[in-house]
């Protein structure tokens, strides 16, 4: 049987896990926007959608690494 604390901490987990889930799917349409800016014959615009996608990937890489600590957490 599980204590309380435990059933708690992994109700948190998966909700953060969610959370994690839900933001890299809100940040996917803004990633494949500036994919598509990237093949602009502008240089200004192509610069503009490099800056966004490597922001964008910074961001991903952080949620990635969040979710791997959730993953080494001990009950």
């Amino acid at each position: 049987m599980t204590s309380p604390a435990r059933d708690s901490a992994a109700a948190t987990d998966e909700m953060l896990r969610q959370h994690i889930h839900d933001i890299r799917g809100h940040l996917s349409p803004a990633m494949l926007r500036a994919d598509s800016l990237a093949l602009s014959k502008d240089a200004h615009t192509r610069q503009a959608a490099q800056d966004i996608l490597a922001a964008l990937d910074a961001a991903t890489r952080e949620l990635s690494a969040m979710r791997r600590l959730l993953s080494t957490r001990t009950p």
